[in-house]
């Protein structure tokens, strides 16, 4: 049974590939991390909290922390989440309190916000049963409402992503992989409308995230049997949207004005993911997915195979 999410909550994530936790540490603590970031913002960059006239960079990247003001972030409420979704003892970090890695931190002022559709993962080769980004973890640090640089999310799209890498045994990296996933018609038009929206000068705020709408209204019914559909993600201190490790997302514009700080964290599991367990009650919810995925029920074995190169 689940520690931390609901029923719902899994079934949301099996079938939309993310879900949103909220409080999986305190929002006190957020705001601890964000004081600190601030700080960061103001010696590197020379960035003042109380100067919006220096926040002149769209997007400030701060890298990777291994600081103790992240400490009071991890919780046991956000560990067994993450369990709930790998199987329990099988992050990593799971079972670390002080000086965890929490990389990735992102500071977006806006107005706008550059970046495409994707999926992580330039740091390792992709294979269908990957261990280096068991969960892709979306931590919020700030507000983000609605129209405020919520990150964007394919939903469904991790169906996509599996399914190709079935065919690639001998892995891809993740530029080729990405190349070969927008072949998809979905995705092919998804990412034409948004590379068009990118091309025109002068465009407003609204003018540019106008692509969005086709997208966001209507769900594609894939022939395969799943849906797909973009929603803008929303949150506060202390909320993460735990994505699948193959799911498509964007950056979006700040409208508000008002600076969005997260942090793009991973979940890497213990060993690679095991698509053929003796018992079946041992699967994780990522790897049912996977092997979902492939078309697979919990008694058909996996003949899928990993080619080293």
């Amino acid at each position: 049974m689940p520690k931390v999410l609901a029923k719902e909550q899994v079934e949301h994530f099996k079938e939309k590939g993310w879900v949103k936790v909220e409080q999986a540490y305190p929002r006190e603590e957020a705001l601890k991390v964000q004081d600190f970031l601030w700080n960061e913002l103001l010696g590197r960059h020379g960035i003042k909290r109380d100067d919006a006239s220096t926040w002149t960079q769209p997007v400030v990247r701060l890298g990777d922390y291994w600081d103790p003001v992240t400490d009071g972030c991890n919780t046991d409420r956000l560990t067994g989440a993450i369990e709930d979704l790998l199987g329990e003892g099988r992050w990593q970090l799971g079972q670390t309190k002080h000086k965890a890695m929490w990389g990735g931190f992102i500071i977006n002022f806006g107005p706008e916000v550059p970046g495409g559709w994707h999926y992580d993962g330039s740091h390792f080769r992709h294979y269908l049963d990957s261990w280096e980004q068991g969960l892709l973890l979306v931590c919020l640090f700030s507000d983000v409402r609605k129209g405020g640089s919520g990150t964007l999310v394919a939903e469904g799209s991790h169906h996509i992503v599996a399914k190709m890498l079935e065919k690639h045994p001998e892995g891809l990296g993740l530029g080729e992989a990405i190349r070969e996933c927008n072949k998809h018609p979905w995705l092919a038009e998804l990412v034409k409308a948004h590379e068009a929206s990118e091309s025109i000068a002068g465009a407003s705020l609204q003018d540019r995230k106008a692509y969005l709408a086709p997208f966001m209204n209507k769900a594609y019914e894939d022939p395969e049997g799943y849906s797909l559909r973009v929603v803008e993600t929303t949150g506060g201190p202390g909320d993460i949207v735990i994505c699948h490790p193959f799911l498509y997302h964007a950056p979006s514009d700040n409208e508000l004005g008002v600076p969005r700080f997260m942090c793009n964290r991973v979940a890497p599991t213990m060993e690679r993911m095991q698509l053929n367990r003796d018992n079946p009650a041992d699967y994780s919810v990522v790897e049912q997915m996977i092997r979902s995925s492939l078309g697979l029920q919990d008694s058909d074995a996996c003949t899928w195979t990993r080619v080293d190169s």
